[in-house]
Order: C-alpha cells, then structure tokens, then sequence
C-alpha cells in the first residue's frame, strides 16, 4: 500500500467541497515487507522523530475529518524513502540517522531507489494530484496544506513554541492562519522551525506550482503529543483557525 488515504466527502447541505486537500509525508514509521531493523538501535530510532512525525497523521486525520476534506498519508517511514524530498536530494534515502547506521540502506543500489520511488514516492504523489484534480476539474481551488511535527529538542536548542506555518508565495493565506492559531491560544511562529523560503516545503510546493495553488505547511511541536487525547483536542481547533484561509479559496475559477 503506498498511501494512507482519508477520502473527502461533500458537504450534503451544499454539495461543494471544502477547498483543502491535507498531505502527512511523513505520517508512518513502518518498515515494508522485505526491510526489517536488525538491532535495538534501530528498532528504537524507528519510534522517535527519526522515523515519522509523531503525532501528525493522527491530526491530518482528524482535520480531514472533521472539514470532510482528502488527506493523503506516506505509508512507509521516511527512513525508507522520503517524499519529502526530491529524487537528486543526498537525504532522500538516508544511510544514518541520529548517529545510527541502518542496515536496511547499507547497500542501496540505483536499481533499489528506482525501485523504492516506483513502488511509494511516485504513487504518493499521483495520489496527492488525483486529489486536485477532483476539485479543480469542479472550479475549486484548494489550499495545499502538509501536516508535519518536530522534535522539541533539537541539536541542544529548545524549540519553545507550539507551532510554526511554513510559507513562501503564499503569505496572505500564512498570515490568516498564523492569527488563526494566536486567537486559539498557541505560540506560534512564521518559517519556524524550518522555512519554506529556504526550499523546505518539496512535496506542496511540487504541487502547488504545478496547479497554482497555495501552499502552506504546519509544524506541531511533538511536545503537545504527550498523550493519545492530544490530537482530537488539536485538531477543531487548527480547523477554526483556518476557516479565515479556506473563505480566500472558495472562489471558483475561471477556465
């Protein structure tokens, strides 16, 4: 299976569709039939920001829900193959990870990442296209949005805020959602921890160019994930937060 997938459903007083369709690149930390971790240290790394975005895909899936929206999840761990990145990318398939060696990706031949991007990256992608098109072939024009988490500590440094919203074209939209998520009560940041006017945002932005289309990206602080109730508490209120960000898109377009 290369993706997880929340299907969208239409609003049945309307019949319109909400204009948002929700990525998780890295929303699983399993490892395919045929790899397996061969040591402690592996098996272990699997479980931490190493191997997914812990917390993500639980709320990506709730959103969907809740909005009645598509979310399109990886299947595998970014330890497999990232579809966060492109295929000329040195981190695409990784060797090592948090100073552990993965045995999985010891001998990774051109044949074998030919093989990996056929058999998850390729079809993760189309699935995220499938689910544009259903609504700009309907003159929707859907915000891109991709789900992440980050690690609360990283290389010595306390990342001490809740949230950060990824951003380049789209500042408008970021700017609305950033406010959103204030007026709901959580410290946030623009183009925290990681920027997406420095190329961070690969997967929505290979999309959003492609179908000019908005783009933003929200990074959840792994931190808020401390129990199982955390993203159904999370989730209503992101969705309240970017009801300001969904009224710009519900314009139809013109063809």
């Amino acid at each position: 299976m290369p993706t997880i997938q929340v299907p969208a459903r239409r609003n049945p007083a309307s019949g319109t569709a909400v204009p948002l369709v929700l990525t998780c690149e890295h929303a699983s930390n399993r490892l395919p039939r045929g790899l397996r971790a061969r040591s402690q240290p592996e098996r272990v790394l699997l479980e931490t920001h190493w191997g997914w975005d812990i917390g993500a895909w639980e709320v990506a899936k709730r959103l969907a829900r809740w909005l009645g929206v598509a979310a399109i999840g990886g299947s595998v761990s970014r330890l497999v193959i990232d579809l966060n990145r492109p295929v000329v990318d040195r981190t695409l398939i990784r060797r090592e990870a948090g100073w552990v060696r993965l045995s999985w990706n010891a001998r990774v031949s051109p044949a074998e990442v030919e093989r990996r991007m056929i058999a998850w990256h390729l079809p993760y992608h189309d699935a995220i296209d499938r689910a544009i098109l259903r609504q700009v072939t309907r003159d929707v024009r859907p915000l891109l949005m991709a789900v992440h988490s980050f690690t609360p500590i990283y290389e010595g440094r306390r990342r001490d805020f809740d949230m950060g919203v990824l951003f380049d074209r789209s500042r408008g939209h970021a700017a609305l959602f950033l406010r959103g998520l204030r007026r709901e009560g959580f410290r946030v940041r623009a183009n925290e921890p990681y920027s997406g006017l420095a190329g961070m945002m690969y997967s929505i932005e290979r999309h959003g160019t492609h179908h000019d289309l908005p783009c933003l990206e929200i990074e959840m602080n792994q931190e808020l994930f401390r129990d199982r109730a955390a993203a159904s508490r999370l989730a209503p209120r992101i969705a309240r937060a970017l009801r300001p960000v969904l009224a710009l898109q519900r314009r139809p377009t013109r063809r």
